[in-house]
């Protein structure tokens, strides 16, 4: 089971004047240190106009300084959005090249269509068409990729004959991923021959959708990468401690990004009945809002994986059990402070990590100048 992290930029008010400038550089303080003790994936989100919850809208050049500062850990779009609105596929194609060769083919591709009224409406984006764009996005993305020119006859986008530079060093292409959320989402991931990123909360939907990805790709008809990805991740909210009062923390963490999360959905709710407050409470498995949830509820939830080592490595060997192949743990959450963010990472090199790889062997030395902040 691999691990990964997952960044919104998360950004709660009171702002100041340094408020995003604080985020993101301690984002990539935290990314340095995840490479170090071998943390295998960093995702990062683009989100638009979602204040508070998410100020990553340009996570391709945040990027660019990630890959400079890493050496190993994998550096993966979570995702970037498809829709035409939001970024024409050629450009998506050229900028994930060159953090290929930035990085030195540590570039993976995670995509999706956003669920949010605010970015969808603020692109003038046409809800009945994102579907049949994003479709669309991904062949021209690996055309881009292989070709060595670009032609495109679609029904939404025509392209003449292009040459398209540079290319990724990952030969054929780098892999690619799918943003899960809808339960139709997974089949259709599976279907594509896309790994599938789950962004659910609630623990018996995340195995039900791993097998509804399993199936779809083992019949896949609809293909678009030349080399299929079957990989399943899954995201939880994860905050290692050392005592009561540090995971008191993490668990108010938690509380705000599963509130906010409720919230990012209310408008399609009231506007376009896309979601029903009953989807919703089961994409989160919650009878109550999160904010007026206990915190013994919330610890409990299978989602939540805040305590001490042991407990972590006890709630995380329910999801090795399913055979996901990687967690992806939301560490930036809420109001978390770095230092904290820090020392949980720091845990998790020294305890979870070799508890799940034994062969995974991380120098102690390295954990010292971790520890150090060097």
């Amino acid at each position: 089971m691999k691990f990964g992290m997952l960044y919104e930029m998360e950004t709660p008010r009171p702002w100041n004047a340094l408020s995003e400038y604080n985020i993101y550089w301690q984002a990539l303080a935290q990314i340095e240190l995840a490479d170090r003790i071998g943390i295998d994936y960093v995702w990062e989100v683009e989100h638009h106009f979602l204040e508070e919850y998410s100020h990553s809208s340009a996570p391709e050049v945040f990027y660019g300084a990630v890959s400079q500062r890493t050496k190993n850990i994998r550096i993966a779009h979570g995702v970037r959005l498809l829709p035409f609105n939001f970024n024409n596929p050629i450009k998506v194609a050229e900028q994930a090249a060159v953090l290929d060769i930035m990085s030195n083919g540590r570039m993976e591709l995670g995509t999706g269509r956003s669920t949010t009224a605010q970015e969808l409406d603020g692109f003038s984006v046409d809800y009945d068409r994102t579907r049949q764009e994003v479709r669309e996005a991904l062949e021209i993305i690996v055309k881009a990729w292989t070709d060595e020119i670009l032609e495109f006859d679609g029904k939404l986008m025509k392209i003449p004959p292009r040459r398209v530079v540079p290319k990724p060093i990952q030969k054929p292409h780098p892999p690619m991923w799918m943003a899960c959320v809808a339960p139709d989402s997974y089949e259709l991931a599976g279907d594509r021959g896309l790994g599938a990123l789950s962004f659910s909360l609630n623990f018996e939907q995340v195995q039900k959708s791993m097998e509804a990805h399993k199936k779809a790709f083992a019949k896949r008809s609809d293909q678009v990468p030349k080399v299929p990805n079957d990989q399943f991740a899954g995201l939880i909210i994860c905050h290692v401690a050392e005592n009561k009062e540090e995971e008191a923390i993490g668990i108010e963490g938690a509380r705000w990004f599963m509130h906010n999360v409720a919230k990012l959905f209310e408008p399609l709710m009231v506007k376009n009945k896309l979601y029903s407050y009953e989807y919703l409470r089961h994409l989160m498995n919650m009878d109550l809002d999160p904010k007026d949830a206990p915190d013994a509820q919330l610890k409990q939830h299978h989602m939540v994986v805040v305590g001490n080592p042991d407990e972590v490595c006890r709630k995380l060997e329910a999801f090795e059990k399913t055979g996901i192949d990687q967690v992806i743990m939301f560490k930036q959450a809420g109001r978390i402070p770095h230092q904290n963010i820090m020392k949980s990472l720091r845990l998790i090199g020294k305890h979870v990590l070799p508890h799940f790889n034994p062969h995974r062997t991380i120098a102690s030395e390295e954990i010292s100048l971790a520890a150090a902040g060097r």
